[in-house]
């Protein structure tokens, strides 16, 4: 039971921490030498709009700023800004260097808020998750590159609640934890 606890514990930690990170890091990890390239995209001149996301619909309702590029020129962060105060991001969207998105979701006051969803760079669906004032809230899965899912987890107001789900790559389950107020109220499925 309590190997159990470390396993689904460091599970958690390495998963989210994988996925903050790359959010984070993505620059780091995926550009060189970049300069910041902050250019606001008055909608719709095509000339102007990154090819990336020409097809955007977002861009007919925000103002759009490409916040930084990779060396080959694709954006790597681009920012969908209120028309009335465009310094209010309402949106983000990150890419690969190959000019595939990587993570994009709502922000408000900075902090995410609503669903966010990253990919895998084959376009996979690598995590889908909920946020309110930057905060975790409700479900969040995380999948394989496969698709299959990897674990499905549940918080309030980023403090683990009710059913966690762990699956191999084959989409069989692994075991369960039932969480109350970010304790474990109980679990099952795997042997200590």
């Amino acid at each position: 039971m309590k190997h159990f606890k470390i396993i689904i514990s460091t599970i958690s930690i390495i998963g989210f921490s994988y996925i903050l990170i790359a959010c984070n890091n993505n620059k780091d990890n995926n550009a060189t030498n970049n300069q910041t390239n902050d250019t606001t995209v008055v909608k719709p001149i095509s000339d102007t709009i990154p090819e990336i996301i020409e097809d955007d619909t977002l861009i007919e309702e925000y103002i759009v700023k490409v916040v930084d590029t990779f060396d080959n020129g694709n954006p790597l962060k681009i920012n969908y800004c209120n028309p009335n105060n465009p310094n209010e991001v309402k949106y983000e969207k990150q890419f690969y260097q190959s000019g595939k998105l990587f993570i994009e979701g709502g922000l408000d006051n900075e902090l995410r808020t609503g669903k966010w969803v990253a990919w895998y760079e084959n376009g996979v669906i690598w995590s889908i998750g909920y946020f309110e004032k930057g905060l975790k809230n409700g479900a969040s899965n995380v999948y394989y590159d496969n698709g299959q899912i990897r674990y499905t987890k549940n918080y309030v107001n980023d403090v683990a609640e009710g059913l966690w789900e762990f699956f191999d790559q084959d989409g069989n389950l692994l075991g369960k934890v039932m969480y109350e107020n970010g304790e474990i109220a109980w679990q099952e499925g795997v042997s200590e």
